[in-house]
């Protein structure tokens, strides 16, 4: 059986942290507008009509405003996965972020709501530096895997990708790219780190040259097929870079919108920006 179109909430902006009640909002609505990112004349109206909407990907890093909200998507038949990214970074580099005990606890109760197999982990993106070190980050990794390992089934890594508008933050933090050996020394011990806590680790698609990390999809048509049972279209989605392996969706978020701060972001480069346009945020609103 086919259905029509996935919803990516989103890429660029952390809806379920930021803009629960907008999302059900347009939910009850049927539908959405989207601006194009590189050309805000141009608007698109999305329909979210249960029937339009094969599945939903969430994109997040706090989830806990959108739990209360989900008995709702189920009760109207929609089908729905998270990408949840968790990383115990220096407060400095995640400043909008709370503790990191919060957030795992955060992430183990929404799976206990929807499943393990609904909760895909991102550990992204894996910074460099003289203290965040190799030995850091297995240690890092391993401390998650062993506590998350009841609330997922796969893990999601990827090396940082350097934009033009981070690197200054990248040199205060003493950004360092890592050598070809550092790279594969952390594939193997965060793999058997993985594999210990009897979890499934992949790449970001083609995005790092990784030995033997099998190469992954974050909207993935497997894991929807297996999920939801529909038949997806395979293939690329060609509004992602070359090293995606995503297949095609329909975002629906809105760059510079989201408060987390976090310094590393390809997605926000003005957070005084992005919090006073959250501050006048309508939840009526057709867009963000």
């Amino acid at each position: 059986m086919k259905r029509q179109q996935i919803i990516s909430a989103s890429r660029r902006t952390d809806i379920p942290a930021f803009y629960a009640e907008w999302f059900i909002d347009k939910i009850r609505r049927g539908y959405c507008r989207v601006a194009n990112p590189y050309n805000a004349s141009q608007i698109k109206k999305i329909s979210l009509r249960p029937e339009d909407v094969a599945a939903i990907v969430f994109w997040t890093r706090r989830a806990k405003p959108l739990k209360p909200l989900l008995a709702e998507l189920d009760s109207r038949g929609y089908n729905y996965y998270f990408l949840y990214t968790l990383t115990a970074y220096p407060h400095s580099y995640e400043s909008g972020l709370p503790c990191i005990d919060e957030r795992i606890d955060d992430f183990l109760s929404l799976a206990e709501l929807i499943g393990p197999e609904k909760m895909i982990w991102r550990y992204d993106p894996i910074i460099m530096t003289p203290s965040m070190n190799v030995e850091f980050h297995v240690r890092n990794f391993r401390q998650f895997s062993d506590r998350l390992s009841a609330g997922t089934k796969s893990v999601i890594i990827t090396f940082l990708k350097r934009y033009r508008h981070i690197e200054g933050a990248l040199a205060q933090m003493g950004y360092v790219q890592p050598s070809a050996h550092q790279r594969r020394v952390l594939e193997d011990r965060l793999q058997l780190a993985a594999s210990d806590a009897g979890i499934t680790i992949k790449s970001c698609g083609k995005r790092d040259a990784f030995t033997n990390i099998s190469e992954g999809k974050c909207i993935d048509d497997k894991l929807l097929s297996d999920l939801f049972g529909f038949e997806f279209a395979k293939g690329k989605d060609p509004g992602q870079p070359k090293e995606c392996g995503c297949i095609r969706s329909v975002d629906i978020g809105r760059y510079g919108s989201c408060m987390h701060r976090c310094v590393y972001c390809y997605a926000s480069r003005d957070f005084m920006r992005a919090e006073k346009g959250y501050r006048g945020h309508d939840y009526r609103a057709e867009m963000l």
